[in-house]
């Protein structure tokens, strides 16, 4: 059990740190650009698949490497809508989410493992 508390008050913990980094940088990344799928690494069970996108601001080209696919892209060459930030072009995303619902309900599961794998680390002991 206490084991099982540690895993859980972990991944609590991570999901708390990292979704309100991921979810203020979805915000700042709120103009688009065409972009291409310029390449991509299709991993294995141990390796993500990674993409490559290319795309333009202000005449400015910039790549983007991600482990998001864009919804709009199967084949390299494929069109798609980059979103980025217009105060800093080259953070961008491939994929961005219109609502912060998702992050939200993120965030409340990583409460509650966070809450309980203190509850189960407590009770073990």
């Amino acid at each position: 059990m206490v084991a099982g508390g540690f895993m859980l008050f972990s991944l609590g913990l991570i999901l708390i740190i990292v979704i309100p980094i991921v979810a203020k940088k979805n915000a700042r990344c709120s103009a688009q650009a065409e972009g291409v799928l310029t390449d991509k690494i299709i991993g294995d069970a141990e390796k993500r698949n990674t993409y490559f996108y290319s795309y333009h601001v202000d005449g400015i080209e910039y790549k983007l490497k991600t482990v998001d696919r864009s919804p709009q892209t199967n084949n390299i060459g494929d069109q798609c809508i980059i979103w980025y930030n217009p105060a800093k072009p080259k953070e961008a995303l491939a994929f961005r989410y219109e609502t912060n619902k998702v992050f939200n309900i993120l965030l409340i599961i990583g409460i509650v493992f966070f809450i309980g794998g203190i509850v189960l680390f407590l009770i073990g002991l």
